[in-house]
């Protein structure tokens, strides 16, 4: 599956699959990103948490779990910075830095990330081979 969008998501532990359902559609529906296009990423620290699976299985997107290393290498790119998610992990804001891991080079942010106090969610746009090259 090729990808347009990469939704990138951070949560508190014990998160629930429909706190993350719901967000992610918020999101998805005032961006207009088609849903179909997109695939689902988040820090591999996520692994255990069944709520991730969950939602994405009710979104029936694929969910990628990215080593935090790579995180930090798109930090800067970030639109928005938490206190207590950079003493955690070294990065201003997870979901921002998944989205952007996700859709790979070249990416950006289609907005800051969008938050609720349990989960945060942001999308980023896959760089299209066309502007990447100045074509």
């Amino acid at each position: 599956m090729t990808i347009s969008y990469a939704i990138g998501l951070g949560a508190r532990r014990g998160v629930d699959a429909h706190s993350l359902v719901d967000l992610v559609r918020q999101v998805v529906d005032d961006l207009d990103v088609t849903l179909a296009e997109s695939s689902l990423f988040t820090t591999e620290s996520k692994t255990t948490e069944p709520g991730f699976q969950e939602a994405a299985r009710l979104l029936g997107l694929p969910i990628s779990y990215l080593p935090l290393a790579s995180l930090k290498k798109r930090r800067g790119s970030s639109k928005t910075n938490s206190p207590r998610v950079q003493a955690m992990f070294g990065v201003g804001s997870v979901s921002e830095a998944a989205a952007l891991v996700g859709a790979g080079p070249g990416s950006r942010l289609l907005a800051p990330r969008r938050s609720t106090p349990v989960a945060a969610c942001a999308i980023a746009i896959v760089a299209s081979p066309v502007a990447e090259n100045g074509l």
